[in-house]
């Protein structure tokens, strides 16, 4: 019995602003009664019949795509190709989702297996002399070190970022930056300076069908070597080309008292972001759906172990949300309200998120569960901690509404609760009572609340305490307290340049662990 073969790809009109893929219905008996001429005709036709059907890919989504296969290769036709023909039916989604089309586009261009390129780009006569160098090492270097200055350099990713999409540990990316920076013999501001002109070289969208084209047809001849084709196409398949799915490397679960975010909530329709709070096991976003419903869910991301984790539901429901398996349950509150949606994303490491009395949450729980992204997110402070009173530790942080707004707390380590708890607020308002006549450091007490306060651009940086113990305490008759917020006050670096971001601290070392 004669084998069938896979029948064969027909591409159509390959216009300036659009792609159409489409498959015929033929197997191999066609071939020994018609020409290729007249399968070819026919197959157009067949497409052209049936293009309203086709799955169709716009120029304007390409943007983001060619900027990257610019960057990476000198044929980024080539490389883009195989980034759509990777994509398959999950085009659409990835379009929305430029951290995963990018992170497809890199995995797709490491797995090639050309040799790191040393052709001429195009158009590298139109750079400047003093840049064109730049360009041409850094098309020489091998690809893993291209991908680390691309992403560093070009789409300003942080090391543990770039370890995550590369699966490889953040020393190793460290140590490829340095030596790439070596081999080209640029700082990173002529790097990116140089990426950004060679982005504006990007091919035209039809040379990205003949490139999808070229790809496709080898993928097919190589399955038939090995023996995988043998089944007839159906009858117009309306995506590209079906393959697994994108890989993902090897997610590291939240360190503890690790002072970053481990993951980000992507925008979501009919929801805001209230805060988000990171502690030494745990972080959580606060979302608050528009009016009038004004609901509430956290979702939060940690060790399974943590002490404050509510009791997982024995019997929850097995869902999908995207690729993964979920659980979910509804009537976890003890009044026998709320709903909860969680996964293990990493070994003894958990995604949870709570609802309300939202309508419908066995939809809207799936939903926001699709805009998490575990990724690493700094968090920046205006100011460094250069050392903490003894017994003293940092035990959160949270980002508010406002701008840049952050607030450190700390707490005793040898106390359950402690008698003091301190809080570092930015920005914070100067007190009206108990002000001192010292220009540069403000000092107020009243009741059971203290505080010391520095002015840092249009607002001020403050320390404040709190008595945790009941009673009618005045704080400003307790010495210990108030010298303890002067100390930790008084150890505050503050950043010299308030408007500008870059010149901030990264809270992985500007708190004491």
């Amino acid at each position: 019995m004669a084998r069938q073969d896979r029948a064969p790809l027909s591409w159509t009109n390959e216009r300036a602003d659009t792609l159409f893929v489409c498959v015929s219905e033929e197997g191999s008996g066609s071939k020994a009664r018609s020409s290729r001429s007249e399968r070819s005709e026919r197959s157009n036709r067949h497409c052209a019949s049936s293009r309203g059907q086709n799955r169709i890919v716009h120029a304007d989504e390409l943007a983001d795509l060619l900027r990257w296969c610019a960057a990476l290769s000198t044929d980024p036709a080539d490389l883009a190709g195989a980034v759509v023909l990777a994509a398959g039916p999950r085009w659409p989604r990835l379009v929305d989702s430029s951290q995963d089309l990018r992170e497809l586009t890199v995995h797709t261009f490491l797995r090639t297996a050309k040799p790191p390129d040393t052709v001429a780009r195009q158009g590298i006569d139109r750079i400047p002399d003093e840049l064109r160098a730049v360009v041409t090492a850094y098309d020489k270097l091998p690809k893993l070190q291209r991908v680390a200055v691309m992403l560093s350099c070009l789409e300003g990713v942080t090391y543990a970022e770039i370890a995550g999409i590369v699966d490889r540990s953040t020393a190793r990316i460290g140590i490829e930056l340095d030596r790439a920076l070596a081999a080209i013999n640029a700082d990173p501001y002529e790097v990116r300076a140089a990426l950004d002109l060679i982005t504006w070289q990007v091919p035209a969208p039809v040379e990205i069908s003949r490139s999808l084209r070229r790809h496709t047809m080898i993928r097919t001849r190589r399955r038939r070597r090995i023996g995988l084709s043998g089944v007839a196409a159906v009858t117009m398949l309306v995506v590209f080309v079906t393959i697994g799915a994108v890989h993902r490397p090897y997610v590291e679960p939240r360190q503890s008292g690790a002072w970053t975010f481990s993951h980000t909530v992507r925008p979501t329709p009919g929801w805001s972001i209230q805060s988000r709070t990171v502690e030494r096991d745990w972080e959580t976003t606060i979302l608050r759906a528009d009016p009038p419903d004004g609901n509430r869910c956290a979702i939060s991301v940690g060790a399974a172990g943590a002490s404050w984790v509510r009791q997982l539901p024995r019997k929850p429901t097995t869902v999908r949300v995207g690729t993964r398996t979920a659980f979910y349950a509804e009537g976890v509150w003890p009044n026998g309200g709320g709903a909860m949606l969680w996964w293990e994303y990493a070994d003894t490491a958990w995604v949870i998120i709570e609802c309300g009395s939202v309508r419908n949450p066995r939809k809207a729980l799936p939903e926001l569960a699709s805009h998490v992204t575990l990724a690493p997110e700094p968090i920046l402070l205006p100011y460094r901690i250069r050392s903490l009173p003894r017994h003293y530790q940092v035990t959160s942080i949270t980002k508010g509404l406002v701008n840049n707004s952050t607030v450190a707390s700390l707490a005793r380590n040898d106390y359950p609760e402690g008698i003091i708890q301190v809080s570092i607020r930015y920005p914070a308002g100067l007190p009206m009572y108990g002000v001192s006549n010292s220009s540069l450091v403000s000092r107020y007490a009243r009741g059971q609340h203290a505080a010391v306060c520095r002015p840092f651009a249009d607002s001020h940086i403050c320390v404040r305490g709190d008595l945790s113990i009941p009673g009618s305490i005045d704080i400003g008759a307790q010495r210990g307290a108030i010298a303890m917020i002067d100390q930790i006050a008084s150890n505050l670096e503050l950043t010299r340049n308030p408007t500008d971001l870059a010149s901030w601290f990264d809270a992985r070392d500007a708190l004491p662990s």
